[in-house]
Formats: structure tokens, C-alpha cells, sequence
């Protein structure tokens, strides 16, 4: 980021999972008036609109800019559409807490796909891991009495794990191809947001995209937030270790929890069992990524 002075890339990544977690805070205030959609598709084009601006300000634009491209639409795909749609829409199905707690588990998929393409054979701390994670999501999931969800209603926050376990490495890939942090923000919201338009009319009336100028406004703290976290995200795995990053980058659920109690009273349940099904979730999750 040019001669500007920043914190190291561990303390980036905190601070990322802490921008992360106000966004979410602010995204369900939001959707009490919104859909899901539509809060998406503001909270990118302001992040979009934002990093665009700061782009030739910030950026170097050293390196190779065809594979960066590349993989900054992939990270669109990816984490700015699908993972950020389902997130924000399972909000609305099983509250704030239960979906972060899952999305922290994304680190099994790169345990999966390790084994399944690369050969890799995880070791006992990365077992341990996802022993802690599995045991996580069957304690959140199997909730009784007035807080049982069915789990079919994970749905979408099933998927927005699986997204959320690509993204960091096509981040990775981006940013070792070109130096450009802000630039692969804008190019992975406006793509996403391109994805999210050509989706939202074949959605159920209640869940398109309908423009308000009033929601517009209101998600710009929310559009702010995300974009304060996805710089920390970005340059923290620019400039640190993959092993050491993805971990604190986990710290987000905890956060979530902390800012629902405070923001979120009458709009969310914080039990016992979503507490310690996130602290479960999260350790594995750094077990995980810190043991490979």
C-alpha cells in the first residue's frame, strides 16, 4: 500500500474480523426493511464505488494484471455473490450468531480438497481441528425445544461456508499475481453485483432487488464496514502467512456474538449452546488452518 504506514498483516486480520462482524450487525438491522438482495447489492456497490476511488491512490499495479483479473472475478463469484448473499440471507433463517459460527468452519473444505486433489495427509492437529468444528455444527444444529431450527433451514448458511472456504486462496492467487488490493475489491463487487442482478429476477417476488433510495443510504455503513474489512482481509493475506492469517481471520463469530448481544436484543436469541458451539467451531477452525 505504497509509503503509507499500516499495522502488521496479524494485527490486519483482527481488525478485519472486527469490520467483518460490525457488517453483519448492521446488514440485519438493515433487513428489517430490505431484502436480502437488495442489502447485497448496496453493501457491493459501495465497497465497489469506494475501492474504485482509492484504486490509483493506493495501488502499485505490479505484477501480471491477467491472472489477477482472473481470479478477482472468481473472488465476485464467489465471496461478493454467493457467500455474501447467503450469509446475508440466512440471517433471516437462523439469526446472526448461528450463521457466523457456521461460516467459521469453512476451513474443513480446504482440508477436503486437499485430500481429495493434492494426496495431502492432514496431521493430528488438523484432525483434532475438525474434530472440534464437526462437533461444533452437530451441537449448533441440534438445538431442542423453542430454539430448534430445522436444519434445513442452514441451508444457506451450508452455502455460504462452502464460498467462504475458496475465497481466500483466489484472494491469494490475485494479489501474488498483481499488487492491487482496491482494484480487486472494485473488479469483485461490480462482478458480483452483475451476477446478483441476472439471479434476482427469477427469485420470488419478496427476495428481488427493488430499488430504494432509503435503503441505499442506509446500507453505506454497512457498504463502509465491508470494505474496512476486506482491505484488512486483502493486505493481511498479501503480506502474511496464509497458516497465521487464516486463523485470526476466524476471530469474526466471536466478534458477532459480543456486538448481537449488545445491537441486536429482540432480534436475536444468544443461547448457551450457539456461545459454545462458536467457541468449539472457531478453535477447530484454527487448528485447522494453523496445523496445514
Amino acid at each position: 500500500m505504497g509509503d503509507l504506514p499500516i499495522p502488521p498483516a496479524e494485527v490486519r486480520a483482527v481488525l478485519g474480523s472486527f469490520f467483518f462482524a460490525c457488517n453483519q450487525i448492521t446488514v440485519r438491522r438493515l433487513m428489517d426493511r430490505s431484502s436480502a438482495m437488495t442489502a447485497t447489492l448496496w453493501v457491493n456497490a459501495w465497497m465497489g464505488v469506494a475501492a474504485l476511488a482509492l484504486s490509483p491512490f493506493v495501488d502499485s499495479y505490479a505484477g501480471s494484471p491477467w491472472l489477477a483479473v482472473g481470479m478477482f472475478l472468481a473472488v465476485g463469484l464467489v465471496g461478493n455473490a454467493v457467500a455474501r448473499y447467503s450469509s446475508y440471507r440466512s440471517h433471516m433463517e437462523v439469526g446472526v450468531g448461528r450463521t457466523n459460527a457456521l461460516v467459521a468452519a469453512s476451513p474443513i473444505g480446504a482440508v477436503i480438497i486437499g485430500m481429495a486433489l493434492l494426496g495431502e495427509r492432514p496431521s493430528l492437529r488438523v484432525w483434532l481441528g475438525v474434530a472440534l468444528v464437526v462437533g461444533g455444527m452437530v451441537l449448533l444444529t441440534s438445538e431442542r425445544g423453542g430454539e430448534r431450527r430445522p436444519l434445513a433451514k442452514y441451508t444457506f448458511a451450508f452455502m455460504s461456508t462452502a464460498a467462504f472456504a475458496v475465497t481466500p486462496y483466489l484472494r491469494k492467487m490475485g494479489l501474488l499475481s498483481m499488487d492491487a488490493p482496491f482494484l480487486g475489491i472494485a473488479i469483485s463487487a461490480f462482478m458480483a453485483n452483475l451476477m446478483l442482478l441476472g439471479t434476482s429476477r427469477f427469485m420470488e417476488s419478496s427476495q428481488r432487488f427493488r430499488w430504494d433510495a432509503e435503503v441505499m443510504w442506509g446500507a453505506f455503513p454497512s457498504g463502509l464496514l465491508a470494505i474496512l474489512a476486506a482491505v484488512n482481509y486483502w493486505t493481511a493475506l498479501r503480506d502474511g502467512s496464509l497458516s497465521v492469517i487464516a486463523p485470526l481471520i476466524r476471530l469474526g463469530p466471536i466478534f458477532v456474538l459480543l456486538l448481537s448481544f449488545l445491537f441486536l436484543r429482540g432480534r436475536e436469541v444468544i443461547t448457551r449452546r450457539v456461545v459454545a458451539s462458536t467457541v468449539a467451531v472457531v478453535a477447530g477452525a484454527a487448528l485447522v488452518t494453523s496445523g496445514r
